[in-house]
């Protein structure tokens, strides 16, 4: 696999640059071949990749579970009854409630995994593979997304990859990259940054999602019942996520309100008036039912 991944060297001479073009298109054929993975679907940005379901797959992905994707965000539905709106607002909902943490910032809020513009794109392009699923086959996917970087456009990005797969628990993601800076020293083409090996992703504070402790029910890490602890680079998303509202299992009890004192209640009746927001007559109206309370 480590030779899939090298540049071929480039001609010198002029006439030997459609021979180094098909030797490019080669490599890249037979990468993908060996990866067991094809194209689903791709942007400028984000590009998607089947994940071949057969006896050679990668043993972390569970290929024997796989279900079609849609069958877990739209539970039920097949190919051919999706409702494009609602899956990709779905998956907007999903990526709204993952993020990274700011360790730059003193006690931050994390922020957002993915913008919204991407987590719609992405929404579309699984849209587009869902409904385009060879014989009906289910599969689960590679997604590779990439942000250019502003000061060294064509030769810096910033890559996230991660696998989705549907078992019968739910929709898995299992990051492999998050926001992985990539220095180029010429201009990248689309094979540089999408030729990217299935490994199994192994867990760091560099591919760590943040779940948010008030949350809809059904998304949280995924606990692998050999492993007996959850691995943060690993979310399990069941069915009941999609139309659940936030959890209150970790609010708080409310806060009783402490009624105004009378003073306090003169104060902000004064600065309504002062406001101009109450008449005068409708400030000595209310300032005398206050005073009949002492």
């Amino acid at each position: 696999m480590a030779a899939c991944l090298k540049k071929p060297i480039r001609a010198k001479k002029k006439n030997l640059n459609l021979l180094s073009f098909f030797l490019t298109l080669l490599f890249t054929i037979s990468c993908l071949s060996s990866q067991r993975k094809g194209m689903a679907s791709s942007s400028d940005s984000i590009v998607l990749y089947y994940l071949k379901k057969t006896s050679e797959t990668p043993i972390f992905l569970q290929a024997e579970t796989w279900l079609p994707i849609a069958s877990g965000v739209l539970t039920g539905a097949g190919p051919d009854q999706l409702d494009k709106a609602e899956f990709i607002s779905r998956w907007e909902k999903l990526f709204k409630f993952t993020g990274i943490s700011n360790s730059g910032v003193f006690n931050s809020e994390p922020v957002r995994l993915f913008t919204e513009e991407e987590s719609s794109r992405l929404g579309e392009l699984l849209y587009r593979a869902e409904t385009e699923i060879p014989d009906g086959l289910p599969q689960a996917y590679q997604v590779i997304i990439k942000r250019e970087d502003p000061i060294r456009p064509g030769l810096r990005i910033r890559r996230t990859i991660f696998y989705i797969r549907n078992s019968p628990e739910g929709i898995v993601l299992e990051f492999s990259e998050v926001g992985q800076v990539l220095d180029f020293q010429t201009t990248y083409s689309f094979q540089d940054w999408t030729l990217v090996p299935i490994i199994k992703p192994g867990p760091s504070s560099d591919n760590s999602i943040y779940l948010p402790e008030i949350r809809p029910e059904g998304l949280d890490y995924l606990v692998l019942l050999n492993e007996g602890e959850e691995v943060k680079n690993r979310i399990l998303v069941k069915n009941g996520f999609w139309t659940a509202n936030p959890s209150k299992k970790n609010v708080g009890t409310p806060t009783k309100k402490i009624p105004k004192t009378i003073e306090d209640r003169l104060r902000t009746l004064q600065d309504l008036l002062d406001k101009g927001l109450i008449s005068r007559q409708e400030y000595e109206k209310k300032k005398a039912e206050i005073l009949k309370e002492l």
